[in-house]
């Protein structure tokens, strides 16, 4: 992810994510867990090697704390308000996250 966020892991879908941040699970491979990143400070942050199934949690405050997915040519896949999760999403379509704006 670039640019860098800071992040866990976990064994599963349960996890708490802190008050304030848009958090992204996806599978790491290299430890055989999930990897959760914080999304705290608003960018548009690029993926890599993001695919497969995994989750999200908008935990963001404020009027502009709507999270945005995009696809590789920039096209909107999901706006994500606050307060929405999913325990099941699918990050192979997506290539960049924004956040808030």
């Amino acid at each position: 992810m670039s640019p860098a966020a800071s992040y866990f892991h976990t064994s599963g879908p349960g996890y708490t994510c802190p008050t304030g941040n848009l958090c992204a699970r996806v599978w790491d491979p290299t430890v055989n867990k999930f990897k959760v990143f914080k999304l705290y400070d608003c960018h548009t942050y690029s993926l890599s090697n993001w695919g497969g199934t995994g989750g999200y949690v908008n935990r963001q405050t404020g009027s502009r704390a709507t999270a945005t997915f995009y696809g590789q040519s920039g096209n909107v896949l999901k706006n994500v308000p606050v307060g929405d999760s999913s325990t099941s999403y699918n990050w192979t379509p997506v290539w960049k996250i924004r956040n808030c704006y």
